[in-house]
């Protein structure tokens, strides 16, 4: 099983424009064009109809008849070898005795990397349930609400190319306050539109501070109110004109906060830290290098129309450009949206209409595929960490390893050689071999036959054995055995299979096994990315009658090494395909055939 780690990347705005894919290839919304035509292409250059060799994967763990490999880890030192190749051994005889190094703290270690994977496999799980309880972002119509007024009412286009929120409170400082940035359906994100986004979050965070007064106020009306009641009457009796005509202003203007004039010819808004030292009720710009925004892109422009996107961004200053990477918007509000009523904010009003999580039907189910395989795969570590913890404590126990059955020695090295080599240094066999257990996806069931030879793959010595299906299943495995079919949505099958005494496999340790069709696959395999899927149905677009696009439904089977999906039904080898994002991409729109290479075009 091949694995691989996802790393964020960070991706640097150029000076052409910023280009977000949602999906495969698309850009933030969908160009409107309404004379070109869309481009198809034929089966033959997106497609295939027959492979060979197709070769599934599932993995488990390795069990023994009669066969006993004894293998020396890195902290293992052979003290004494009782055996040679050739003795007959009784169940119970000391086969050889060692020292090790291994600590008690090495052996907590690998106790706490397993409960940590636990946690973790708990995470995803939690994960998992968040995503299930996710509902797919609405689609409204903007046939649906009436707007006008001079806000546009509930529903309202938008104006411009672009409109930047300005609540107060969504300052873009972290995901959840995050800014909204509507961008019209076909436009591209530049620099500008960066910039200013910016500076938008840079006047809402300094709006957001504190009031520097706010912690004076207190501690200064205490002061104040003893010493003005014993005098009261005092500056009342004498011509109230004198102090306003002699220049009383200076004591006073000493004494209090400097005034709002002064404030303003100060030394400017640019050096904003400078006046506020100067003039302590004045919040001091804050300086904005990064800020969370998501960008929306709606149907018909429309503020409550389909969304179109609804991509976080976490944006960074960097030189005269900006570099991003891309967060869960999920849970960001759309604070774009304004109601007749701007006071009612209530999520219950009927007349609103529920956004969603902001995904597609389509996207949520990936995101529920996905976030399934990251738990198999965590339950797939748990279990072999397990079975490293388990071989630890059996170093740790008195320094003897025992015949497990009655036996001969057919082999016996030397340690170094057992070291280099990852063999065992002794193997006893009592006419038995290796069993594996592995799961077959009731698509694969019925062309895998008893006797059928597959590939075991020792992951920990690298070595690759030829062994033999001995049984199969009747009833579905509840295993969280990894299968190679990547279809999460179809019950598994439990196989067995032999290995005989001549490799060298591990009790208790996890193989990967490969096995292939016990017969040719012929049908129909169209690329992944030409395949979409709405409300858990799969669809395609092709060239219809009259030239014309239409929107197919089909049915899908296994996927083929994470690139191609078998079409069980709804599409020919003759039909032409749409590339199902782009430009004019509506049922009905005109259609001319094109060479794959214009794909790159997109």
């Amino acid at each position: 099983m091949k694995k691989q780690n996802k790393k964020k990347i960070i991706i640097t705005v150029t000076a052409v424009g910023l280009v977000v894919a949602i999906g495969l290839g698309v850009r933030f919304g969908v160009s409107r064009g309404r004379s070109e035509p869309v481009k198809v292409f034929a089966f033959n250059s997106v497609g295939m109809t027959e492979y060979w060799g197709d070769s599934q994967e599932s993995y488990g763990p390795v069990s023994t008849d009669k066969i006993q490999t004894v293998f020396l880890s890195s902290t293992q030192t052979v003290t004494e070898m009782k055996v040679a190749q050739g003795d007959e051994v009784k169940k119970g005889d000391v086969l050889m005795t060692f020292d090790t190094t291994l600590s008690d703290l090495q052996l907590e270690r690998k106790r706490l990397e397993v409960e940590k994977l636990k946690l973790d496999l708990e995470t995803a799980q939690k994960k998992l349930k968040d995503i299930r309880n996710m509902k797919p972002m609405s689609i409204v119509s903007s046939d649906d609400f009436n707007y006008g007024g001079e806000n546009g009412g509930a529903n309202r286009p938008l104006e411009g190319n672009y409109e930047l929120s300005d609540k107060q409170f969504y300052d873009g400082k972290d995901e959840e306050t995050a800014l909204i940035c509507w961008l019209r359906n076909g436009y591209t994100v530049n620099d500008s539109i960066l910039e200013k986004a910016r500076q938008l979050a840079e006047d809402l965070q300094t709006k957001n501070q504190p009031d520097p007064t706010e912690p004076d106020t207190e501690p200064t009306t205490e002061p104040t109110t003893e010493p003005t009641t014993e005098p009261p009457t005092q500056p009342s009796t004498e011509p109230p004109t004198q102090p306003s005509t002699e220049p009383p202003t200076q004591p006073s203007t000493e004494a209090s906060t400097p005034s709002t004039e002064e404030t303003s010819e100060g030394e400017g808004g640019e050096h904003s830290s400078a006046s506020a030292a100067e003039n302590p009720g004045e919040k001091p710009t804050v300086s904005v290098e990064d800020y969370y925004i998501v960008f929306k892109v709606t149907e018909d422009d429309m503020s409550m129309g389909n969304r179109l996107a609804w991509e976080g961004l976490h944006v960074f200053k960097q030189g005269s450009g900006f570099a991003f990477n891309f967060f869960d918007a999920s849970g960001v509000p759309d604070h774009t949206i304004t109601t007749d009523d701007p006071d009612n904010t209530d999520p219950t009003d009927p007349d609103m209409p529920d956004p969603g999580s902001g995904y597609t039907a389509a996207q949520l189910a990936q995101m529920r595929a996905e976030q399934e395989k990251t738990i198999k795969e965590t339950k797939f570590k748990i279990k072999m960490a397990e079975a490293d913890y388990k071989i630890m404590q059996t170093e740790m126990s008195d320094g003897n390893v025992y015949a497990e059955f009655d036996g001969k020695v057919v082999s016996v090295l030397s340690e170094d050689e057992a070291k280099t080599q990852n063999q065992p240094v002794i193997k006893v066999s009592g006419g038995g071999g290796f069993y594996i257990q592995g799961s077959v996806s009731e698509l694969e069931k019925d062309k895998m036959q008893i006797g059928q030879e597959v590939t075991v793959n020792d992951w920990n010595t690298g070595m690759t054995y030829t062994g033999k299906i001995v049984s199969m299943g009747d009833f579905p495995t509840n295993s969280d055995g990894w299968n190679g079919s990547g279809n999460p949505n179809v019950s598994y099958y439990p196989f067995t299979v032999f290995v005989d005494e001549t490799a060298d496999l591990q009790a208790g340790m996890y193989v990967n096994i490969q096995y292939s069709s016990a017969e040719s696959e012929n049908g129909i395999y169209l690329e992944n990315p030409f395949i979409r899927t709405e409300n858990g149905q799969s669809y395609v677009y092709v060239q219809g009658a009259g030239g014309k696009l239409e929107k197919r439904f089909v049915t899908t089977g296994k996927a083929l090494w994470g690139s191609y999906t078998e079409i069980r039904s709804g599409l020919t080898v003759d039909d032409l395909i749409a590339f199902p994002y782009g430009k004019n991409l509506k049922e009905g729109a005109p259609t001319v055939e094109s060479d794959v290479s214009d794909l790159y075009s997109y």
